[in-house]
């Protein structure tokens, strides 16, 4: 039986954006270790610069699930608060698929999902951003596999979206086509939505380098599924190369997208506003790190879109 978490105070951040009257730009953030205790990571994210948080709310290689005592949730709340991380996004544990032909499989995957979304309700999180799984079996039956394990999820939390991430192309979600039929065939939820991955997408044979390559990017996935549904970024650099599929991340500059690449991300002003978060291996091999985020910014600053 999965076990609620205590429930947040205060509304949730899901569904909401920057107030029109201040100025619109992209908070970036970072993954951050929540070892120890689930409040650790606020000290952490701030020590690296960052202004959006996204967590793991468990291990992400094992189905144990963690349980968080209602103070805790309590503190992290209120510490996240004073830091004015927002907004805040769990990861879903890697070992998700939802499209297994395996019914236990399936069944341990949607109850981690529905564990990360009642953990972001408590934390008043935004969404759970969620791989999807893996080409284990014909298309149309995988898509309803997954459609029915989204719905069931949805049902059993009250407020967190959940964001499906797009893939290198190696597993199911690597081209808007397939994202557009699972949103489809989950009913169109209000809740549901979309995060990408630029080390995902530059894998799946999206030039990304130029703002050209971005406006082609930006206006096929709005032709698609509707820049509306895009609801988060991932900003990683990529060991792989374009349309390689290898999903293998690098340090901001360091890797095949390179730093104009990034600069061309902050310059769409559909991409504006999106919260960013990266997942780089950090310069010191240690996870995502002030460096990485510095760089971030500096390109931000220059790179203020033309309109919004």
């Amino acid at each position: 039986m999965l076990r609620s978490f205590a429930d947040g105070t205060g509304p949730s951040s899901a569904g909401n954006g920057p107030s029109r009257s201040e100025p619109l730009r992209v908070p970036i953030g970072a993954h951050v270790s929540v070892k120890g205790r689930l409040y650790e990571a606020i000290p952490r994210a701030r020590r690296i610069g960052c202004e959006c948080l996204q967590i793991f709310v468990g291990s992400p290689r094992q189905w144990r699930r963690a349980d968080y005592p209602p103070e805790d949730l309590a503190e992290f709340r209120r510490r996240r608060a004073a830091a004015g991380l927002d907004p805040l996004v769990a990861h879903a544990p890697y070992l998700i698929n939802l499209a297994s032909p395996d019914p236990a499989l399936r069944r341990k995957s949607t109850e981690a999902l529905v564990h990360s979304l009642r953990a972001m309700d408590a934390l008043a999180g935004m969404a759970v951003i969620s791989h999807i799984g893996s080409r284990d079996a014909p298309w149309p039956r995988a898509r309803a596999w997954i459609a029915r394990a989204l719905r069931t999820a949805l049902e059993e939390s009250s407020r967190a979206m959940i964001l499906l991430e797009g893939s290198a192309g190696g597993a199911i979600g690597g081209t808007f086509e397939e994202l557009r039929e699972i949103l489809d065939a989950a009913g169109g939820a209000a809740r549901l939505g979309v995060c990408l991955d630029t080390a995902h997408l530059f894998a799946a044979g999206w030039d990304i380098r130029t703002p050209a390559g971005i406006a082609a990017m930006a206006e096929a996935f709005d032709r698609t599924i509707g820049l509306r549904h895009l609801r988060a970024l991932h900003l990683n650099d990529s060991q792989g190369r374009l349309g390689s599929h290898l999903d293998r991340h690098a340090n901001i500059g360091a890797g095949l997208i390179g730093r104009a690449g990034f600069t061309a991300v902050f310059g769409h002003p559909a991409l504006a506003t999106l919260p960013a978060y990266i997942e780089t291996p950090g310069f010191a091999r240690t996870g995502p790190d002030r460096r990485n985020i510095t760089i971030l910014k500096r390109l931000r600053t220059l790179s203020a879109p033309s309109c919004v």
